[in-house]
């Protein structure tokens, strides 16, 4: 297969997906995970697009991209509202005072939901759907159409470095963390697409990049939980640093589980340090 097969099927998929997913998003009541699927399928577009500055090149790729990455922004306050609901039901903590709180702050997710509905409807999505076909149709330079393999492996090197660089980052450090599940994120993501003209070694990257992205998803959710609760409005002194106690409780086992995944030689490895990649 030449990139340019690759491409083109990869993004008519990711086209399609978002036939499925967007009805759901706009059902008078859509299930709970209609937000989380259409903002995993325009991630993947836009991961592929970035990829694709390559054959189509930066301009184009860019042009399209753009539109998925205002309507990837667009939901992102909405699932983070959608997330901090979900990793504050899984605190151990029974206060009716914090469960008056949770209950006030739905307003604001049903709000951002309202926005993000809103947008959509609007035809902000059709627009970029229409630019990425446009894109799909277009040639590659011949000299850009090389055979999938020699392209595949140069981009998942060029992800797993992009891991190797931000693997030392401290557990305490929520930004660096945070940079680290991006990057193996993009990891997971160039392997699995690409898995067919990848060798064996790079396509098993893939799950142990996900397991990580997971990891540091859960890590990044609490931090996030965290930092929501520390400037909650409504919340008195008491419950307040009750919540933070237990948010931080379960960020210690987070920590504890990610650590404990990760290849034997991490035992040794002061708590402060991060482990080397697997």
């Amino acid at each position: 297969m030449n990139v340019s097969d690759f491409f083109r099927t990869q993004l008519q998929s990711l086209d399609e997906e978002l036939s499925v997913v967007l009805p759901r998003v706009l059902a008078p009541k859509p299930d709970d995970e209609a937000i989380h699927d259409l903002r995993v399928t325009i991630r993947k577009l836009r991961v592929l697009l970035k990829l694709g500055r390559v054959p189509y090149g930066r301009f184009y790729a860019d042009a399209v991209r753009e539109g998925f990455t205002r309507l990837h922004r667009s939901t992102s306050l909405l699932r983070d509202e959608e997330v901090l609901h979900e990793t504050l039901a899984k605190l151990a903590l029974r206060n009716n005072a914090f469960t008056a709180w949770k209950a006030a702050r739905m307003a604001r997710e049903r709000l951002l939901r309202r926005r993000a509905t809103n947008l959509l409807r609007s035809g902000a999505l059709e627009e970029s759907r229409e630019m990425l076909r446009a894109l799909v149709k277009l040639p590659i330079k011949p000299k850009q159409d090389d055979d999938l393999s020699t392209f595949a492996r140069k981009e998942t090197l060029r992800a797993q470095k992009k891991v190797e660089l931000r693997r030392d980052a401290s557990i305490a450090d929520i930004a660096g963390l945070h940079e680290l599940r991006i990057a193996y994120k993009g990891l997971r993501y160039a392997a699995e697409m690409m898995q067919g003209a990848l060798p064996i070694d790079l396509v098993a990257l893939a799950r142990p990049a996900a397991t990580f992205q997971k990891r540091l998803g859960e890590l990044h959710d609490l931090d996030m939980a965290i930092a929501s609760i520390r400037r909650a409005r409504g919340m008195t002194v008491t419950t307040r640093a009750r919540v933070l106690a237990a948010l931080s409780l379960s960020r210690k086992t987070s920590v504890a589980r990610y650590i404990s995944e990760m290849r034997p030689a991490v035992a040794f490895v002061s708590p402060g340090e991060r482990p080397p990649l697997p």
